[in-house]
């Protein structure tokens, strides 16, 4: 999750696009990391993907579901956000403000979308559940480090994008595929950073 609210930047940005870049660039360098782990074991990185879809159905089923996904998570934020109290991110600098910020921003939602559902829940969820013998325990405990891992949000936001990741969670051992998962993220992302 790249941000969960956001407020101006005290001094001006030029352009966001050499930043956008950074972040993409720091998401594949942890898929990187992941994947000689993986590479190690004698898998590929495309086995953490999980099931793919074979028949056009699971791919409309896997669709549905993250949109599904992801409007629950839309609509569960403002209820997070009032539960959890009012709070200030100093992530507002990283919103797009021009239609090639908005361009670029998608790239980096998609990314973050794709690399952090690898990483999280296809193979840190997974390597918690082998570690722990209890799906319950790896769902919590990849979510608490996925929070952590937002934790320069601030706490409260640091919260809130634990409880995605327990959702985000939650669908990929259901699914038993990160696909819907990532779709649903990088859909989260996008809308977020474009406030639509």
């Amino acid at each position: 999750m790249l941000l969960q609210a956001g407020r101006s930047s005290p001094t001006p940005i030029t352009s966001r696009i050499p930043l956008y870049c950074g972040l993409i660039a720091v998401e594949l360098v942890f898929v990187w990391f992941v994947a000689i782990g993986v590479h190690a074991k004698g898998y590929k990185l495309v086995d953490l993907l999980g099931h793919r879809w074979r028949t056009p159905f699971a791919a409309v089923i896997d669709v549905i579901l993250a949109i599904g996904t992801a409007t629950l998570l839309r609509l569960a934020g403002p209820i997070l956000f009032n539960l959890l109290g009012r709070w200030s991110s100093n992530t507002g600098f990283l919103l797009p403000k021009s239609p090639s910020e908005s361009f670029v921003w998608i790239a980096v939602s998609l990314c973050a979308g794709i690399c952090e559902e690898l990483v999280y829940r296809g193979y840190l969820q997974r390597q918690l559940w082998n570690l722990t013998s209890s799906l319950p325990a790896a769902l919590i405990l990849q979510s608490v480090i996925f929070g952590c891992g937002h934790v320069y949000q601030g706490w409260k936001p640091a919260m809130v994008t634990a409880i995605y990741g327990l959702i985000f969670g939650l669908v990929a051992a259901w699914r038993r595929s990160i696909i819907p998962g990532a779709l649903a993220h990088t859909i989260v992302d996008v809308i977020g950073g474009l406030k639509i």
